[in-house]
Protein backbone atom coordinates (compact mmCIF):
# COMPACT_ATOMS: atom_id res chain seq x y z
CA UNK A 1 0.00 0.00 0.00
CA UNK A 2 1.37 3.36 -0.69
CA UNK A 3 2.46 5.14 2.68
CA UNK A 4 2.33 8.81 3.97
CA UNK A 5 2.10 11.45 0.99
CA UNK A 6 1.19 9.06 -1.53
CA UNK A 7 -1.61 8.17 0.45
CA UNK A 8 -2.85 11.53 1.25
CA UNK A 9 -2.57 12.14 -2.71
CA UNK A 10 -4.83 9.67 -3.04
CA UNK A 11 -7.49 10.85 -0.23
CA UNK A 12 -7.81 13.99 -1.86
CA UNK A 13 -8.66 12.75 -4.95
CA UNK A 14 -11.65 10.72 -3.56
CA UNK A 15 -12.71 13.57 -1.47
CA UNK A 16 -12.80 15.47 -4.43
CA UNK A 17 -13.64 12.98 -7.11
CA UNK A 18 -15.01 10.06 -5.24
CA UNK A 19 -16.96 8.43 -8.45
CA UNK A 20 -13.79 8.95 -10.68
CA UNK A 21 -11.43 7.57 -8.04
CA UNK A 22 -14.25 5.12 -6.81
CA UNK A 23 -11.76 3.62 -3.69
CA UNK A 24 -10.82 5.13 -0.64
CA UNK A 25 -7.67 3.23 -0.77
CA UNK A 26 -4.73 2.66 -3.00
CA UNK A 27 -4.27 -0.72 -4.43
CA UNK A 28 -2.05 -3.09 -2.62
CA UNK A 29 1.33 -4.68 -3.92
CA UNK A 30 -0.73 -7.82 -3.84
CA UNK A 31 -3.29 -7.10 -5.96
CA UNK A 32 -0.98 -4.93 -8.47
CA UNK A 33 1.01 -8.00 -8.79
CA UNK A 34 -2.24 -10.09 -9.07
CA UNK A 35 -3.41 -7.76 -12.06
CA UNK A 36 0.15 -7.72 -13.79
CA UNK A 37 0.72 -11.39 -13.68
CA UNK A 38 -2.39 -11.77 -15.48
CA UNK A 39 -0.63 -9.76 -18.78
CA UNK A 40 0.63 -12.14 -21.09
CA UNK A 41 4.32 -12.20 -21.92
CA UNK A 42 5.82 -11.00 -25.36
CA UNK A 43 5.61 -8.11 -26.97
CA UNK A 44 3.19 -5.03 -27.64
CA UNK A 45 1.43 -2.07 -25.50
CA UNK A 46 0.31 -2.89 -22.38
CA UNK A 47 -2.60 -0.29 -22.17
CA UNK A 48 -3.69 1.11 -18.32
CA UNK A 49 -6.32 2.64 -17.53
CA UNK A 50 -6.96 4.76 -14.37
CA UNK A 51 -3.09 4.14 -13.07
CA UNK A 52 -3.98 6.48 -10.19
CA UNK A 53 -0.71 6.65 -7.84
CA UNK A 54 1.12 4.03 -9.78
CA UNK A 55 0.98 0.42 -7.56
CA UNK A 56 -0.51 -1.27 -10.68
CA UNK A 57 2.03 0.83 -12.60
CA UNK A 58 4.91 -0.71 -10.75
CA UNK A 59 3.71 -4.19 -10.81
CA UNK A 60 3.72 -4.21 -14.35
CA UNK A 61 7.24 -2.46 -14.93
CA UNK A 62 8.23 -5.46 -12.04
CA UNK A 63 6.83 -8.51 -14.15
CA UNK A 64 9.33 -7.32 -17.18
CA UNK A 65 6.69 -4.74 -19.37
CA UNK A 66 9.50 -2.20 -20.71
CA UNK A 67 8.42 1.60 -19.86
CA UNK A 68 8.41 2.37 -23.34
CA UNK A 69 5.33 -0.44 -23.81
CA UNK A 70 3.50 0.77 -21.26
CA UNK A 71 1.02 3.46 -22.11
CA UNK A 72 -0.98 5.08 -18.48
CA UNK A 73 -4.58 6.92 -19.22
CA UNK A 74 -5.10 9.09 -16.43
CA UNK A 75 -7.97 11.15 -15.74
CA UNK A 76 -6.88 13.13 -12.84
CA UNK A 77 -4.42 16.08 -14.24
CA UNK A 78 -2.48 15.84 -10.77
CA UNK A 79 -1.95 11.59 -10.83
CA UNK A 80 -0.78 12.50 -14.10
CA UNK A 81 1.90 15.20 -13.21
CA UNK A 82 3.02 12.37 -10.57
CA UNK A 83 3.06 9.50 -13.01
CA UNK A 84 4.92 11.43 -14.92
CA UNK A 85 7.98 11.95 -11.83
CA UNK A 86 7.77 8.49 -11.12
CA UNK A 87 7.43 6.88 -13.86
CA UNK A 88 9.90 9.04 -16.58
CA UNK A 89 9.82 6.62 -19.07
CA UNK A 90 6.28 5.44 -19.22
CA UNK A 91 3.83 7.55 -21.85
CA UNK A 92 1.47 8.76 -19.26
CA UNK A 93 -1.60 10.31 -21.28
CA UNK A 94 -3.61 12.56 -19.10
CA UNK A 95 -7.35 11.86 -20.63
CA UNK A 96 -10.92 10.03 -20.01
CA UNK A 97 -10.92 6.29 -21.50
CA UNK A 98 -14.15 6.74 -23.07
CA UNK A 99 -12.11 8.32 -26.08
CA UNK A 100 -9.31 5.89 -25.37
CA UNK A 101 -9.24 5.44 -29.40
CA UNK A 102 -8.57 8.96 -29.97
CA UNK A 103 -5.67 9.10 -26.97
CA UNK A 104 -3.56 6.38 -28.63
CA UNK A 105 -3.63 7.45 -32.17
CA UNK A 106 -1.37 6.55 -34.07
CA UNK A 107 -2.58 3.33 -32.95
CA UNK A 108 0.30 0.87 -32.48
CA UNK A 109 0.47 -1.99 -34.17
CA UNK A 110 -0.33 -4.83 -31.25
CA UNK A 111 -1.91 -4.59 -27.63
CA UNK A 112 -1.24 -7.39 -25.96
CA UNK A 113 -2.96 -6.02 -22.74
CA UNK A 114 -5.13 -3.45 -21.51
CA UNK A 115 -4.98 -3.54 -17.12
CA UNK A 116 -7.89 -1.60 -15.82
CA UNK A 117 -8.53 0.12 -12.39
CA UNK A 118 -11.14 2.45 -13.34
CA UNK A 119 -14.15 2.27 -10.94
CA UNK A 120 -16.65 0.30 -13.46
CA UNK A 121 -19.38 -0.15 -11.00
CA UNK A 122 -19.73 3.40 -9.82
CA UNK A 123 -19.63 5.12 -13.31
CA UNK A 124 -22.74 5.83 -15.02
CA UNK A 125 -23.69 2.99 -16.77
CA UNK A 126 -23.25 5.28 -20.41
CA UNK A 127 -19.99 5.75 -19.36
CA UNK A 128 -19.11 1.85 -18.73
CA UNK A 129 -20.45 1.14 -22.44
CA UNK A 130 -18.42 4.08 -24.37
CA UNK A 131 -15.30 2.58 -22.63
CA UNK A 132 -16.56 -0.95 -23.49
CA UNK A 133 -17.07 0.49 -27.44
CA UNK A 134 -13.71 2.18 -26.77
CA UNK A 135 -12.06 -1.31 -26.04
CA UNK A 136 -13.76 -3.04 -28.98
CA UNK A 137 -12.30 -0.29 -31.25
CA UNK A 138 -8.52 -0.90 -30.09
CA UNK A 139 -8.36 -4.70 -29.37
CA UNK A 140 -6.61 -6.96 -31.27
CA UNK A 141 -7.11 -10.79 -31.06
CA UNK A 142 -5.50 -12.26 -28.00
CA UNK A 143 -5.44 -8.86 -26.29
CA UNK A 144 -6.28 -9.71 -22.35
CA UNK A 145 -8.62 -7.30 -20.65
CA UNK A 146 -7.79 -7.37 -16.80
CA UNK A 147 -10.31 -5.37 -14.41
CA UNK A 148 -10.85 -5.49 -10.52
CA UNK A 149 -13.27 -5.56 -8.74
CA UNK A 150 -14.19 -5.23 -4.52
CA UNK A 151 -17.80 -6.89 -5.24
CA UNK A 152 -18.18 -10.48 -5.28
CA UNK A 153 -19.18 -10.47 -9.07
CA UNK A 154 -17.30 -9.38 -12.21
CA UNK A 155 -17.40 -5.71 -12.94
CA UNK A 156 -17.23 -6.54 -16.49
CA UNK A 157 -21.27 -8.09 -16.77
CA UNK A 158 -21.92 -5.82 -19.88
CA UNK A 159 -18.98 -6.39 -21.78
CA UNK A 160 -18.83 -7.27 -25.11
CA UNK A 161 -19.58 -11.31 -25.77
CA UNK A 162 -16.36 -11.37 -27.80
CA UNK A 163 -14.57 -10.73 -23.89
CA UNK A 164 -14.08 -14.36 -22.79
CA UNK A 165 -13.46 -14.92 -19.52
CA UNK A 166 -10.31 -16.95 -19.28
CA UNK A 167 -8.94 -16.36 -15.22
CA UNK A 168 -10.79 -14.95 -11.96
CA UNK A 169 -8.71 -14.93 -8.72
CA UNK A 170 -9.39 -13.22 -5.61
CA UNK A 171 -6.58 -11.50 -3.71
CA UNK A 172 -7.97 -11.10 0.22
CA UNK A 173 -4.77 -9.00 1.01
CA UNK A 174 -6.19 -6.01 -0.07
CA UNK A 175 -8.25 -3.19 1.43
CA UNK A 176 -11.15 -4.11 1.19
CA UNK A 177 -10.50 -7.19 -0.42
CA UNK A 178 -11.00 -7.66 -4.10
CA UNK A 179 -11.45 -9.52 -7.24
CA UNK A 180 -9.69 -9.69 -10.54
CA UNK A 181 -10.87 -11.21 -13.90
CA UNK A 182 -9.01 -11.58 -17.07
CA UNK A 183 -10.50 -11.49 -20.25
CA UNK A 184 -9.30 -13.10 -23.73
CA UNK A 185 -10.46 -10.72 -26.41
CA UNK A 186 -11.91 -13.13 -29.98
CA UNK A 187 -12.65 -11.25 -32.75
Amino acid sequence: MIQGRGFWHFAREFIAHPRQTGALFPSSRALARRMAGQVPEGEGIVIELGPGLGSVTAALLARGVPAEQLWAIEYSPRLAAQLRQRFPGVNVIEGDARHLSRLIEPRPERIRAIVSSLPLRSLPKPTVHAIFGELRKVAAPSTVFVQFTYHFRSACSRLPMDFVPCHRSFVPLNLPPARVDAYCYQK
